[in-house]
């Protein structure tokens, strides 16, 4: 039957992706499959099952438990069906414990539980023997018995647990999908006997199962993550396994949100599945010594989604020399992959059988795309010469990021905040006085001040323990520039958070950094780039420093460093081609009528014509030649720095669909990415909020200033926040003047776009000293090159 032929296809492939949606139209053509097999028709009893089944998998997704009550009512109709001498009568006892056994991890009812185990022994019995799916029963009793043994703590009932599991693995043949789960089960089981007894050997057993477990190549990513989730949690500062576990967890990531899914499937698995665990991984090296391994980790195990989309648009010059006929593959796939991402996957209620059917199709299709991408690579990756093709960077290939200049990455995790310093010639650590907790806290009071909405009252009291922390190691100079006690009854004006978050990573992050790095105040600070992850993305290190109560920096990052941001160790490593000639910058300029109107892009463009050669300028904007989207792209190719003052949309779901506002509608960076932009250096966002970031995937850079670097620019600026219409002018006078000026001063018509993060920097300082408030100087931030 066509209904439930295409339930289970989309229960199968909800297996395989994680889908929910998937699953929702899944039980929706299992009901009405069922509605068409009134009883006593013979295939209702495997209709019932499969809607039970369905059901029981939604409320795992969702914790419903209307799902799972629906599913139990259902599995026990499908149990009094079968008569006493029925031969499939022991799986319906196995369907009906599993989900009692569900229910009472969510009830606590010792009745479901003791249940669960009754009926799972009578199935076990009436098994035939050597059925194939002998193995279900015995995995399921053993798994009942050490949930028993939580509320009881029977040595008994592990025991018989791990006899149990091993004898269902021996009932499974080499390269079942499901020894993956049967194998995790087992090392948990034997890790609970560790912790009850303290005897080695069951810890030991237990890291050999979830080794043993991950390497299930058989079974979906999904569960081979599981598993390695587990031995991550189990075994982290308990068996020196735990970095072997976290190297298996982050190296299945991309393989999860695989590139056969569509763009908004893949960040939807990263949220789910990614955040924190390369931070944690890290931490982990850390404790253990090993900072060259948290390094390649927190490379391999963030940004996964850009890491991937470049895979995609590896120039394939030196395989095509050796094997073009395998790099024509290659490339194919790349593109049909590339497409195919970009695909609607979205559904009406209302689509027909037929319709969904030819998605499921269309989406099989895309994963067998990703098979043969992946046998690819290992084809390419056999060849002489190539075997690192496309692999994770070893540290000695990282390290060339910091050739000109410091990267300093912070790292939060759940235990430890850190501070993995990167020279060209060393890698220093520096413990941080600040946990996750702290740095989340100063987020949320960061954008209040940034937004003026009052403080909170809580936040304000924790603001005030963070600071309290951060007294003891101050100076009696820096001591003065902080108040004794922060009136948690009286709301604190913008510029007071400010005053308390930057003096706070002043403190805790950036100046003990910049001591481990020697730095000194200097008139012509050298370059630094901040590598920031987890929350630490959403604070402004770059203007970390003590402020005085008129907002003057008598200690601040600025006097020290010329800071930049960049995201990854991977997006330094290219060297910075020279401006290509004849030279172009594109201004592109819009202001909508009413009340979102920008009245100052007119002269932030004046500002540009003032420094930059007319020769060289392109500009769109004006009343001879309107900003429109062709006009835009038709001369992208050609640019070597693009100039946008206007609105900018950052679209959460589809980061391509990312967009700064023409006159006739939405320049898509979608669109940019399809044009060969040979030139693409430098990208100016004058635009609010081009750099914040998405606090459920903060390690993933979705933002426009990260869309943009990842469309081919080398650098951008950008901003972390609204700001002020009037300031933008004031920053791309200083901006564009410095940029347009050679190491002496003198003006030059071809300009070295390595120079702006200075060119940021001089101006932002310029700003500053006209004692604006911090929330309009601070944001302005530079990315890359």
């Amino acid at each position: 039957m066509l209904v439930d032929s295409l339930a289970n296809a989309l229960q199968t492939r909800f297996k395989q992706t994680g889908q929910l949606g998937d699953l929702e139209e899944a039980i929706s053509f299992h009901r009405q499959a069922l509605e068409l097999l009134p009883a006593p028709h013979p295939n209702r009893l495997m209709s019932l099952n499969n809607l039970a089944s369905a059901l029981s998998t939604q409320f795992e997704q969702t914790g419903q438990l209307g799902d799972l009550e629906e599913a139990i009512s259902i599995h026990r109709q499908a149990f009094e069906l079968h008569s006493v001498s029925h031969p499939h009568r022991w799986m319906s006892l196995n369907n009906l414990a599993t989900a009692l056994s569900t229910r009472f991890k969510q009830t606590d009812q010792p009745g479901d539980l003791e249940e669960t185990i009754s009926f799972h022994r009578q199935a076990l019995d009436l098994c035939p023997a050597l059925h194939p799916d002998q193995w279900v029963s015995l995995n399921n009793l053993a798994t009942a018995l050490s949930t028993r043994f939580k509320q009881t703590d029977q040595l008994g009932d592990l025991e018989e647990a791990i006899s149990f599991h091993r004898q269902a693995l021996d009932l499974l043949p080499s390269g079942h999908p499901h020894q993956c789960n049967v194998i995790g089960h087992l090392g948990l089981v034997l890790l609970a006997m560790y912790h009850c007894t303290h005897q080695q050997r069951y810890l030991d057993d237990a890291v050999i199962a979830f080794r043993a477990s991950v390497a299930c190549t058989s079974a979906s990513a999904l569960a081979r993550f599981a598993s390695a989730r587990n031995w991550v949690q189990r075994t982290d500062g308990i068996h020196d396994s735990a970095l072997e576990a976290y190297q298996a967890a982050i190296q299945l990531l991309p393989r999860i949100a695989m590139l056969g899914l569509n763009l908004q499937s893949r960040q939807e698995a990263l949220i789910s599945r990614s955040d924190g665990l390369a931070r944690d991984a890290a931490a982990c090296a850390i404790r253990s010594g090993d900072f060259k391994k948290a390094i390649e980790l927190l490379e391999e195990g963030r940004a996964i989604f850009w890491s991937q989309a470049l895979q995609l648009r590896t120039p394939l010059d030196d395989l095509r020399a050796r094997k073009p006929a395998l790099a024509q593959k290659l490339e194919k796939i790349s593109r049909a992959l590339e497409q195919g991402s970009q695909r609607d996957t979205f559904r009406d209620p209302s689509d027909s059988a037929h319709k969904v059917l030819s998605m499921e199709q269309e989406a099989s299709h895309y994963r067998k795309l990703n098979d043969k991408w992946l046998a690819a690579l290992q084809e390419i990756q056999t060849l002489d010469g190539f075997h690192n093709f496309l692999l994770p960077k070893s540290f000695d290939i990282l390290q060339s990021a910091a050739s000109r200049g410091p990267v300093v990455i912070i790292n939060a995790s759940q235990s430890r905040c850190d501070a993995l310093v990167l020279t060209s010639s060393t890698v220093k650590h520096v413990p941080l006085d600040l946990t996750i907790v702290d740095a989340l806290m100063l987020v949320h009071c960061m954008r209040h001040a940034a937004s003026s909405s009052p403080l909170p009252q809580g936040l304000q009291q924790s603001l005030e323990k963070v600071i309290g922390k951060t007294r003891d190691s101050m100076t009696e100079e820096q001591r003065h520039l902080r108040p004794k006690r922060i009136d948690v009854t009286r709301h604190r004006r913008p510029d007071q958070i400010f005053h308390d978050i930057l003096g706070t990573l002043w403190k805790c992050v950036v100046e003990p950094v910049l001591h481990s790095l020697d730095k000194k105040k200097s008139e012509s600070p050298s370059r630094l780039w901040w590598c920031p992850t987890g929350p630490f993305t959403f604070l402004p290190l770059h203007a970390a420093g003590m402020y005085n109560a008129g907002g003057e920096g008598e200690d601040m990052v600025s006097q020290y460093v010329v800071s930049s941001y960049t995201h990854t160790l991977n997006a330094l490593l290219s060297p910075l081609p020279q401006p290509a000639e004849p030279f172009k910058l594109l201004a592109a300029i819009h202001s909508p009528p009413g009340r979102f109107s920008l009245p100052c892009v007119g002269d932030e463009l004046k500002m540009i014509e003032k420094h930059v050669p007319s020769d060289f300028l392109v500009k769109l904007g004006i009343p001879e030649a309107p900003s429109l989207v062709r006009d835009v792209l038709s001369h992208i190719p050609s640019a070597s720095i693009v100039h946008f003052a206007c609105h900018g949309t950052q679209n959460a779901q589809n980061p391509l669909e990312s967009s700064l506002r023409m006159e006739d509608g939405p320049l898509k960076v979608s669109h940019i990415m399809k044009q060969s932009m040979p030139n693409a250096l430098l990208a100016v966002l004058s635009a609010c909020q081009t750099a914040m970031g998405d606090d459920k995937v903060p390690d993933e850079a979705m933002h426009l200033a990260a869309t943009l670097l990842f469309a081919g620019f080398r650098g951008t600026v950008a901003t972390m926040w609204n700001i002020y219409d009037m300031d933008g002018p004031y920053i791309v006078d200083s901006f564009y003047e410095y940029l347009f000026q050679d190491e002496s001063g003198t003006r030059v018509s071809l300009p070295d776009t390595a120079r702006a993060a200075r060119a940021l920097h001089l101006a932002v300082a310029n700003l500053r000293k006209r004692h604006v408030p911090f929330a309009r100087w601070v944001p302005f931030v530079h990315f890359g090159w």
